[in-house]
């Protein structure tokens, strides 16, 4: 068949257009996200393609692993000059320091403009930052809260402080233990050992009781007489009214005890409260600050997950494009248009705390933006301290120091509650050697200028 000239131009245009479509594609970069296997993350994944649609020349594959798996592997690859993957995942714990050490890109000046800075709740992204640059962006952040059975303790006329003493907590359980004939005065606290496990609750408790890690020369503060009182009053406690076998629960197992109503009241993270809000009784549920002492100076944590580029990525303005879409306005609207308010990451902007939706649906939002802003990275301790951090400290060799102690804290909880024996002042004693010992050997490979972690 006889093509006329028509025919020949449009064939040559189709022709074209494939010839450029097949270029932009072979041109597009791909981007490897690596990242914690949670609902928000998969929920991530499944928007991306909104990303993809609108940065034709970004490509993204996903890693997606166990929150364990994650920082060992993101550890490693972020020590590499030609990294594996051009997004991490990572927290408030490693950012400065990894930032620090030259490992991750700052954050590019295009992304810092007064208005954008503004519309972060600056606790959370202060906490990324390290000698005037800020090493990730966040996506989710958290602090601590105490929540309780209204509807339990109004039927025995008890209530709980809006900012309540651990004393007062023990107090509450106590009569409510004794008015009900035994039937409630349950509490839920970790127990399961690990440094974001039951050490960030061990750790505010101490900050409350006027407690610190170490004094300002950097010696071991365990022999301090507030690590003592902490740990005695954590385990009577947890004898009077945990649940069974508390040395085998953490965020997980204590959530939804609560949610099934094992326990009328619960000290943990402000992020519990969507999946609260998600059981029966979420109307009966009341909220109170996280408890203090003496002090309420580092009582209530602060964390948060972000996004960071590697040094050692060659693709970093299409990652950090990346970034700066999965943690903004438009995403959370995003997230809220397909899967609904409840699923947007909370704690980051400010943006979500004005949103009428959020508001009508989170009765917990007010109370959370409140502990977040309380919350001084820099200040957790009413004694001097020559370290960063409320629930952890940020430096390299807390990750094995919180690990350690955790576990001789559920060492002894499990034996206080099965009627086993240990000697409290020698269990300090060895607990102060080793993060004594920790810090020494970790400020000896600095000084060599070793980067052993």
């Amino acid at each position: 068949m006889k093509l006329n000239h028509s025919d020949h131009l449009t064939s040559l245009l189709v022709f074209c257009l494939l010839i450029i479509f097949s270029s932009a594609q072979c041109r597009a970069v791909e981007i490897v996200v690596a990242t914690v296997d949670n609902a928000d993350m998969l929920n991530m994944k499944k928007l991306s393609s909104y990303f993809e649609q609108q940065n034709k020349d970004i490509n993204i594959r996903w890693k997606i692993v166990d929150e364990s798996v994650l920082r060992l592997m993101q550890a490693n690859d972020s020590k590499l000059s030609n990294a594996q993957y051009d997004v991490y995942t990572l927290g408030l714990f490693e950012a400065p320091i990894w930032g620090s050490k030259g490992r991750l890109s700052p954050v590019p000046d295009q992304y810092k403009s007064d208005h954008e800075m503004k519309s972060w709740i600056p606790e959370i992204i202060e906490g990324f930052s390290y000698g005037g640059d800020y090493y990730a962006l966040p996506y989710y952040g958290e602090s601590s809260i105490t929540y309780y059975r209204k509807d339990v303790l109004e039927r025995f006329n008890l209530q709980i402080p809006p900012q309540p003493t651990w004393r007062d907590i023990d107090a509450t359980l106590e009569l409510l233990k004794r008015v009900s004939g035994g039937q409630n005065g349950r509490l839920c606290l970790r127990g399961k050992p690990g440094w974001g496990e039951n050490i960030v609750i061990l750790a505010t408790m101490l900050n409350g009781f006027g407690g610190r890690w170490y004094d300002e020369n950097w010696q071991s503060a365990l022999s301090e007489k507030p690590w003592k009182d902490t740990i005695e009053f954590y385990l009577g406690l947890m004898e009077k009214y945990g649940l069974e076998t508390p040395w085998d629960n953490g965020y997980s197992e204590n959530l939804q005890a609560f949610v099934s109503g094992q326990c009328d009241i619960w000290v943990d993270s402000t992020a519990a409260g969507g999946a609260i809000a998600q059981s029966k009784f979420y109307q009966q549920v009341g909220y109170a600050a996280a408890p203090s002492q003496l002090t309420d100076r580092g009582t209530n944590w602060l964390w948060s997950w972000g996004f960071a580029v590697p040094q050692g990525s060659t693709k970093k303005e299409a990652a950090w494009r990346f970034v700066k879409w999965a943690t903004s306005d438009n995403y959370h609207q995003l997230v809220e248009n397909n899967f609904g308010i409840s699923q947007v990451p909370p704690g980051t902007r400010y943006a979500l705390y004005q949103n009428p939706s959020y508001r009508e649906y989170a009765k917990f939002a007010d109370i959370t933006l409140k502990a977040i802003k309380s919350a001084d990275f820099e200040n957790p301790s009413a004694k001097p301290v020559p370290y960063r951090g409320i629930q952890f400290l940020q430096v390299e060799e807390f990750q094995q120091i919180g690990n350690f102690i955790g576990k001789k804290l559920a060492f002894m909880l499990e034996k206080k509650l099965t009627g086993g024996t240990f000697n409290l002042d020698r269990e300090l004693a060895r607990m102060s050697e080793f993060v004594q010992a920790s810090h020494n050997i970790a400020e000896r490979l600095r000084q060599k200028g070793v980067d052993a972690y």
